[in-house]
């Protein structure tokens, strides 16, 4: 009878631990979050604002008790934006540190090198770095993506520029890089002439990492262009903008969003062009200069230093993750988190992005822009128009 006893409750205890011993990444005071991001090579400043949000959400969950009393723990690995490291990256994430879930993607081609091991694990996935389409189209039942499409963010800053700031005899241009980012940016532009019904001056294409684009503004003025969207990426785009400045070319300048970080400014206000951005992201109000003044209580002085754009929209992935899993009580799955997350509905931001939805077809939220313009004096934004929803019909 005593050998029956501690059979059944050695069985027992097996039941009971049944639920995490096939979801690694969970304990019964932590769950492990993996985040795959850029901390060496020049793009490192947004790995490192992407690492801070993370770092910032956790220690505010975890004050509050944690989820359902465990402690929220970030595994960091460095793929220095090359593909080929991101899905390394990750297989040490997913086998030797045993995450969880994934919270901080890296860019396009890294995400997307990423995913098979997503899918293969079932691994529920929050991407707020590069919303791209080639990463919800198409649908993968464990990933959700928080951004807008480069597509309605450039048709969204060309139709401000259309309807409000009306340039007279607007000739339009463009400039963009020779692969998939630039497709998306080029079917804005395109969505926008056709439109407005506009002259198209010129279509440009440049490689990925060119330095001089002297040639290509050139081509530029000699088509009249007055209103350019240009998918330049920092350094690039500041160079584009400083040769038509050499030119003395008047425009107005629709722009990708990685332009409102502070190196990117640095680089392109002494152009002295007052281009637009459009953004998923508060940038300059409220939910901004709250989460500055909140990030001083849990983040070093260094950290602070690094918040740009990405702090934020990473922080409010790893708030939505906190909140799906949440959902599930102490019971945590993989399985049980994404069929939460895919009931998230009007998910408050604080006014960090619109609210995050994801209750719809595609997994995706938060595709609502800001338009903002840059002072080049100050090197400060004003923003132009609230969040808008920008996307075809």
């Amino acid at each position: 009878m005593r050998m029956k006893s501690l059979v059944l409750g050695f069985a027992a205890l097996l039941m009971s631990s049944s639920a995490y011993a096939a979801d690694p990444g969970v304990t019964d005071t932590e769950i492990k979050i993996g985040d795959v991001n850029i901390l060496t090579g020049p793009a490192s400043f947004i790995g490192r604002a992407v690492s801070v949000g993370s770092k910032m959400a956790a220690a505010e969950i975890n004050e509050a008790g944690g989820v359902n009393g465990r402690k929220i723990v970030i595994a960091t690995e460095d793929d220095g934006y090359v593909p080929a490291r991101s899905f390394q990256g990750l297989k040490k994430l997913i086998e030797s540190d045993e995450i969880f879930a994934l919270n901080g993607t890296s860019g396009t081609a890294n995400i997307l090198a990423m995913l098979p091991l997503i899918e293969e694990n079932n691994l529920p996935t929050v991407v707020t770095t590069t919303p791209a389409e080639l990463v919800y189209k198409p649908v993968r039942p464990s990933v959700f993506v928080i951004g807008a499409r480069y597509v309605d963010a450039f048709y969204g800053q060309l139709k401000y520029i259309h309807d409000k700031l009306e340039p007279a005899n607007p000739v339009y241009g463009l400039i963009r890089q020779d692969d998939d980012f630039g497709v998306t940016v080029e079917g804005g532009y395109d969505r926008a002439v056709k439109e407005f019904g506009v002259k198209d001056g010129i279509r440009l294409k440049f490689k990925r990492g060119t330095t001089n684009f002297s040639a290509e503004v050139l081509q530029l003025r000699a088509a009249g262009v007055n209103v350019l969207a240009n998918g330049g990426i920092i350094a690039g785009a500041a160079n584009i903008l400083g040769e038509a400045r050499k030119l003395s070319m008047d425009m107005q300048v629709a722009s990708v969003w990685s332009e409102d970080m502070p190196p990117s400014v640095k680089l392109s206000a002494p152009a002295g062009y007052a281009y637009l951005v459009g953004d998923y992201v508060a940038l300059n109000d409220q939910a901004t200069d709250a989460f500055d003044a909140t990030a001083k209580k849990y983040l070093s002085e260094g950290e602070v230093a690094a918040i740009n754009r990405y702090s934020y929209i990473t922080y409010v992935g790893l708030k939505v993750l906190a909140k799906a899993m949440e959902g599930c009580g102490k019971e945590l799955t993989r399985a049980c988190t994404i069929e939460q997350l895919r009931k998230i509905k009007d998910f408050d931001t604080g006014g960090l992005t619109a609210p995050i939805s994801f209750d719809n077809d595609l997994q995706l939220s938060g595709t609502s822009l800001k338009i903002y313009q840059l002072d080049p004096k100050t090197q400060k934004f004003t923003t132009l128009q609230d969040f808008t929803d920008f996307s075809a019909k």
